[in-house]
Formats: C-alpha cells, structure tokens, sequence
C-alpha cells in the first residue's frame, strides 16, 4: 500500500473575541486527544459495500484497539455503500464508502492515550487494504 503526501500538522487554532475581533490564541495546555482523519483509496468494492461486512470488521477494529463502545449505527445505502458511526467513551469512529470508486473516508477521535488512535487507524489499513491513502492527525486541545 502506497501512502500519499500526509497532509501538513495543523497550527494551533486561532479564536477571534467578539467583543474586538482580533485574534488570540487559546490558551497553552496539552493535548486532550487525538484526532485521525483518512481517506483510503484502491479499496476492493467487496469489502466496503455492505454493512454486513462494514460492520464487524469496524467493531472488531473498536475492541482490539481498546477502546469503550457506547453505541453504534450502521446505515446502507442503494445499491452500495455504508456510512457507520461508533459512539465511544473516548469520542467516536466515523466512516463513509464510496464502492464504486474504491473511497473510504474515515474519522478516528480519540481522548486520552493515542496510542488507541493510532491502533485503530493501523487496523483500518490492515483489514481494508488500501491502494493508497492520505491522513492527517491533529493533536486536539
């Protein structure tokens, strides 16, 4: 699998005050979470058209990365496509598939240990197999 150019680490926020609309930048503390956002090209139509396949391969990915399921919904599109949320204790996993043009957009936010982040996002990769992919991971906070 070939990865595209990663899109650049993001600056800090700037927030504009109402009362003077000048900017500032938020106070300094440290991340609070980490958040992955992919789009994974090349990926075999078969595996992302149905949510009876979506579905588990996107819990399992949950559980092995150790992160705490709330909720999930799953929702099918005709004649192919899925788009499923995973609501967790630490935030949420989203994703979109586009079978017909081989598109997973993907969306892994995390709090506390990224390392959780990260796992899922190595088995998002593993178990889909993209072609290529892009992502970007900002520090949230």
């Amino acid at each position: 699998m070939k990865a595209l150019q990663v899109m650049p680490q993001m600056v800090p926020f700037r927030t504009t005050s109402p009362a003077n609309g000048k900017h500032r930048f938020p106070r300094e503390m440290p991340p609070v979470g980490l958040h992955i956002i992919a789009e994974l090209y090349g990926v075999d139509p078969a595996l992302i058209s149905y949510v009876k396949d979506v579905e588990p391969v996107v819990e399992s990915i949950v559980e092995e990365a150790g992160l705490t399921r709330l909720q999930s919904y799953y929702h099918q599109f005709h004649p192919h496509g899925v788009t499923g949320i995973v609501l967790l204790a630490e935030s949420h996993v989203s994703l979109h598939t586009w079978p017909e043009h081989g598109l997973v957009n993907l969306d892994i936010f995390t709090c506390g240990d990224p390392a959780q982040a990260q796992k899922a996002f190595e088995l998002f990769l593993e178990r889909f197999r993209p072609a290529s992919y892009r992502h970007l991971q900002l520090e949230r906070g």
